[in-house]
C-alpha cells in the first residue's frame, strides 16, 4: 500500500511539474503575442499617418498643378494680346523663327514682371538660364 501511495505521489508530482512548465510556456507565448500585437498596432498607426501625409501632399500637388495651368492660360492670353501669339508649340522643325524668338522674349519679360525667378522662367520657357538672364538684362537697359 505504501508503494502504491508513493507511486501515486511521484506521478502526481510529475503531472504538477509538467503543468507548471506548460503554464510558463503559455505565458511566454502570450507575452510574445502581446508584443507582436502592440507592434502591429504601432505599425498600423504609422501607416495611417503616412497615408494622411500622402493624401495632403497629393492635394497640395493638385492645387499647384491647377495654379500653374491657370498661370499658363493667363500667359497665353497675355501673349495673344501682345502680339497675336498662338503658343510656343508652333515652332518649325528647322529651328526657331523670328516670331518664336520674339514670343519667347515677350514671355520671359512677362514672367519676370510677375515675379518669377530666372531659374523658374528658364524652366517654364525651356531656355538656358544665361539666355533668360541676358534677355532680362537687355530689357532693364532699354528702360
Amino acid at each position: 500500500m505504501v508503494f502504491l501511495a508513493l507511486s501515486l505521489s511521484i506521478i502526481s508530482l510529475g503531472l504538477v511539474l509538467w503543468c507548471v512548465m506548460e503554464i510558463r510556456e503559455l505565458k511566454s507565448r502570450w507575452a510574445r503575442l502581446y508584443g507582436l500585437r502592440t507592434a502591429m498596432v504601432e505599425t498600423e498607426t504609422a501607416l495611417q499617418k503616412l497615408m494622411n501625409e500622402l493624401h495632403a501632399s497629393g492635394e497640395a500637388l493638385i492645387e499647384d498643378i491647377d495654379r500653374r495651368f491657370a498661370r499658363a492660360q493667363d500667359l497665353e492670353a497675355l501673349l495673344r494680346a501682345q502680339g497675336g501669339a498662338s503658343g510656343l508649340a508652333d515652332a518649325n522643325e528647322s529651328g526657331p523663327t523670328v516670331e518664336d524668338k520674339a514670343r519667347k522674349t515677350g514671355l520671359v519679360i512677362a514672367l519676370a514682371q510677375q515675379g518669377y525667378t530666372v531659374e523658374a522662367i528658364s524652366t517654364e520657357v525651356e531656355m538656358p538660364r544665361g539666355e533668360v538672364q541676358l534677355i532680362l538684362d537687355l530689357e532693364r537697359v532699354r528702360k
